[in-house]
């Protein structure tokens, strides 16, 4: 199987358990990797063989941007949701991460990883 790799994709976004942080917003970034089948794309050298990186990253950021969800977990849920939509996708592995969580100790950020497979 073949993949796919965007990372950090960042945006404002709005999540968290406080009302602050779903109402304020913070930087998000998001790395997806997909597996996938690239030999029709190979043999024909055409996008719409291909997974179109530019539109999903445009989905992606509409995603985490019109979300307000209390858990990381349930945005990451969501982009893998949308990425899963497209049937050549096999699975997918999202990181989402909070880059300045609102406690100061936490200096590198937070992040959960989930790995969805289509149905």
């Amino acid at each position: 199987m073949d993949r796919l790799a965007i990372y950090r994709i960042e945006f404002h976004g709005h999540c968290g358990v406080t009302e602050e942080e779903r109402t304020i917003g913070q930087r998000l970034s998001v790395d997806v990797e997909m597996a996938c089948d690239f030999s029709d794309a190979a043999r024909s050298d055409q996008l719409k063989d291909t997974i179109d990186y530019d539109r999903l990253c445009g989905e992606i950021v509409k995603i985490g941007r019109e979300s307000r969800v209390h858990l990381i977990e349930t945005l990451a849920e969501r982009i893998a949701g949308k990425i899963l939509e497209d049937r050549r996708i096999a699975s997918v592995t999202v990181r989402l991460k909070k880059c300045l969580p609102p406690r100061e100790e936490i200096q590198g950020g937070v992040a959960v990883e989930i790995v969805r497979g289509a149905e």
